[in-house]
């Protein structure tokens, strides 16, 4: 039960963040600034989805086989991932950078690390998530 309250609770607080990066997109619309729109689109929306991912999750962590250890791991993984793309998107939308690329400025090196960062803790929830799922076979 802590498991799933972790992930409903930071779900919730994750499409918080979403929603409210929803304000700077609709500015940049009404703006007309097309790359605006482009980078606020990505946050809001990818933080949405990445709220409702760990709402989906903690719908279905108690059927996982998974030792305590391994839950807990799973919670945190996705947990600190979402939190650190809560950061680097509207971060990367605020300032202009993409951070696909480890080049300079400073800015975009911090959000590239941060993408990265995010997406290997994503990745190594989604495999434990898997592992669980198979385990409950």
């Amino acid at each position: 039960m802590w498991h799933a309250n972790q992930l409903i609770f930071h779900g919730v607080v994750i499409l918080l963040v979403g929603f409210v990066c929803g304000a700077p997109l609709g500015s940049a619309v009404v703006r007309g600034k097309e790359e605006s729109v482009r980078a606020w689109r990505v946050a809001h929306s990818s933080l949405i989805m990445g709220g409702v991912l760990l709402l989906a999750i903690a719908g279905v962590v108690s059927h996982l086989r998974l030792s305590p250890f391994w839950l807990t791991f799973l919670v945190w993984a996705f947990a600190a991932s979402t939190y650190l793309f809560a950061v680097v998107l509207p971060l990367a939308a605020r300032y202009g950078h993409r951070g696909l690329t480890s080049e300079l400025p400073h800015l975009n090196r911090v959000i590239y690390v941060g993408n990265i960062v995010g997406a290997i803790g994503l990745l190594i929830g989604l495999l434990i998530f898997l592992w669980g799922a198979y385990g409950a076979l």
